[in-house]
Order: structure tokens, then sequence, then C-alpha cells
């Protein structure tokens, strides 16, 4: 059972618990006319509460825009934005619905999840003609989501001319700050206490990273380049993974390496699972 409820401190993009350097791409993002925004990672993994903070900020920066969502179900309301729920058993699918509504020329547009195909096809080519749009999918890696649009039948060129950018992410427990002990490696471990009922974490917190399609990444996309290539590509650019992005709440106390190491799929040995299920390398 997933229970839906309002954490105010989840509200705001600022209080997510994004690098710098990401809070302030996303924002920027949220301002431009046209592009697709992908948020990517397993589910419960934040990705709805996400995006809710960003159109909540693109509401508060820029008053008056036309933003409407397409949820299944709609999870978080968010005042100034008109959202659509959408039953995919019955005749209001999300190609129905988002074909409808590009006729009325909405200026941002929010779908709560790319499943298929149709959809995918669609939502690229809201992209491409003055819309901006965001949604999530079910990827391992910022390069797999690119791979898996390609792999839905959206040609290569409409790939590398309507993404803006890709968002990986995953959620770690954070370690209780009433009972968590600094051990003889300088890190911290969790203990256990009354205030987190003797597990030693208390909430939960936001490692991510961020790929921006570039003109060398936009090459071997159109030259279909797999994944080893991509991720190749990208850790030649000295990409921060998500990996590097959580080892900052490792060094700072927020959390523990056995927890990065589970949420990235990295056995305790330090081995990586296959390309893509997670974090990537």
């Amino acid at each position: 059972m997933r229970l839906f409820y309002r954490n105010e401190e989840l509200m705001s993009l600022d209080r997510l618990g994004f690098a710098p350097r990401i809070e302030s791409l996303l924002k920027g993002i949220a301002v431009q006319n046209q592009g697709v925004l992908l948020v990517t990672g397993p589910a419960g993994s934040g990705k709805s509460t996400t995006l809710a903070a960003l159109l909540r900020h693109l509401v508060e920066t820029l008053p008056g825009k036309s933003v409407v969502t397409l949820e299944d179900p709609v999870e978080i309301r968010i005042d100034g934005v008109t959202q659509v729920p959408i039953t995919p058993h019955g005749q209001m699918t999300f190609p129905t619905a988002l074909r409808s509504l590009l006729r009325q020329d909405p200026q941002v547009l929010m779908i709560g999840e790319i499943r298929d195909a149709e959809t995918a096809r669609i939502a690229i080519e809201a992209g491409l003609t003055g819309h901006l749009l965001m949604s999530t999918m079910h990827s391992g890696s910022p390069a797999g989501a690119l791979l898996r649009l390609l792999e839905m039948g959206v040609e290569p060129y409409q790939v590398t001319s309507s993404i803006s950018a890709v968002v990986s992410q995953r959620l770690v427990r954070r370690l209780c700050g009433k009972c968590r002990k600094q051990g003889g490696n300088g890190q911290f471990e969790p203990v256990g206490c009354e205030s987190c009922f003797g597990t030693g974490y208390h909430g939960r917190v936001l490692i991510a990273e961020m790929v921006r399609l570039d003109s060398d990444l936009r090459k071997a996309i159109l030259a279909k380049a797999d994944l080893d290539e991509l991720e190749a590509l990208l850790k030649a650019k000295d990409h921060t993974t998500i990996l590097t992005d959580g080892k900052r709440l490792v060094e700072t106390g927020v959390t523990t390496q056995a927890e990065l190491q589970k949420a990235c799929g990295i056995a305790s040995d330090g081995d990586m699972p296959g390309h893509g299920q997670q974090c990537g390398n």
C-alpha cells in the first residue's frame, strides 16, 4: 500500500537535497520554453516528488504560465496547476489525453510516466513543437533512458533535438542524528535508539546525477552508440555519477557507505551489477 501525504519539507526544490549544480540546472530548465526533461529511477525513488517541486517552483517563478499534468493517479496537489487523472484501462489514456491537450496549446506539460512507445513519440514531438515537457521513466541510468527511447521507436535526431536533460535519482536512508557514532575509519555508523526505533536511521535523503546533451553525446546517439559507448563517453568527460554524489553524504555523516552501495546495487566487495541496472559505472 502506498500512502500519499503532504510533507512541507519536500514541497520546495531547494529542500530536496540536490547538489547545488543539479538544482541550479533544473531551475534553468524550468524557465525554458521547450524541450523534454526526464527523471528516472526505480519505483519509490522520489521521481514524482521531484517533478512536483519543480512545477511548484515554475508556478512561483513564472506566474500565469499554463501548466497541465497527466497523472495516474494524481499524487501531489499543486496550486496553480491543472492536474488531470488518467485511467489507463479506460478511454482516457496517456496518448489520448496528450493529443487532446496539445491541441489546446499549454505551455508546460507533465506526464506522470512514459510507459509505451506511443506516449514516448507524442511526448518527444511536444518537446519539439514549443512545449516544455517533463516526465518520468523507469531506467537505471541517464544513458539507459536515452537508449530506451530509441528502442521505443523514437528517431535518434528527435532524441538529440528534444531532450534537454536526464536526471537519475535514488533515496538512501539518513543516519539518525541522535544516536549515530563515528567509527575508526572516520565515517559515521548507525547505532539505534528510541527515536529511530532501534534502526539507526531516520528518514531518507536524495542522491542524483544529471546528464545534459552536448555535441559529443548527440553525435554518439545519432551514430546509434550502445550503452557501453555512451557510458564510456560520460566517464571520459569526468561526469559526476550518482555514486559520486552519494559519497559526499557519506563523508558528511548523512548516510553510510553500506546504504550507498545498497541503493546503487553494489555488492559488499565493491562489484557492480550489469550495466544500467542501478547507478551505472
